[in-house]
């Protein structure tokens, strides 16, 4: 009798456990697919870091970027023990440079009766954009000497400008980026503008070649009284 009694509790409870676990299946909500994500991606990878601007323009002059990249990659990848740096390297050396007039330092008025620091030396910067701002700009110093007249510029024009790639100037400008060490430029006007060095060497080359010139004429005057 207890037997009996324990098979068929087994077999009512094996028959609720079926049923509960139908009802389970058969009363759940069936599942509702998702309609598909749509992703909007940009058409080309985004630009991280990349400069649009080339080294160099097809006229064949530097760019700022080009200038600080080929100090970065070519000057300071020197090889171990080398005393130079490779042939390649553009720091101390002439460049022309084409790019925009951003501004044109101008020494601040001192108030009558006040003691104000010294004025810097002339310097401009320049930007490979017109909208490059002025910390990521190129300084340009040793271009006018004192009482002399600036060139006619405009901010925001392009320009093309010839001189030295350094670190530090002769006049105390120092950047690590790198600026230059005026020397050429033609202005608004159409007139070539020089450094006061440039200036000096031109003249100096003048009396060189005046010398060299006389020199020949008294060398012909001589044959021809032999």
């Amino acid at each position: 009798m207890l037997r009996f009694a324990l098979v068929g509790s087994l077999m009512l409870f094996t028959a609720c456990s079926g049923s509960s676990s139908g009802a389970t299946m058969q009363d759940s909500p069936e599942a509702t697919a998702l309609p598909p994500i749509k992703v909007d991606l940009p058409p080309a990878p985004p630009n991280l870091g990349v400069s649009d601007v080339p080294e160099k323009l097809p006229n064949g002059d530097w760019t700022i970027y080009g200038l600080r990249r080929n100090k970065r990659k070519v000057c300071q990848m020197m090889a171990p023990g080398a005393k130079e740096p490779p042939a390649d390297c553009m720091l101390n050396k002439d460049v022309k440079l084409s790019a925009y007039l951003l501004e044109v330092y101008q020494c601040p008025k001192c108030p009558k009766g006040q003691t104000c620091k010294l004025c810097d030396q002339p310097h401009f910067f320049m930007g490979d954009k017109p909208d490059t701002k002025k910390e990521k700009a190129m300084m340009v110093v040793d271009y006018l000497a004192p009482k002399q007249k600036p060139p006619a510029l405009t901010v925001g024009k392009q320009y093309e400008v010839a001189g030295t790639f350094q670190i530090n100037s002769p006049t105390g400008f120092g950047s690590s980026d790198g600026l230059i060490v005026f020397d050429s430029m033609t202005d608004d006007k159409g007139v070539p503008f020089m450094s006061p060095a440039k200036q000096l060497e031109e003249k100096a080359l003048k009396g060189e070649q005046q010398e060299q010139a006389l020199e020949a004429k008294r060398q012909a005057a001589m044959k021809k009284k032999h």
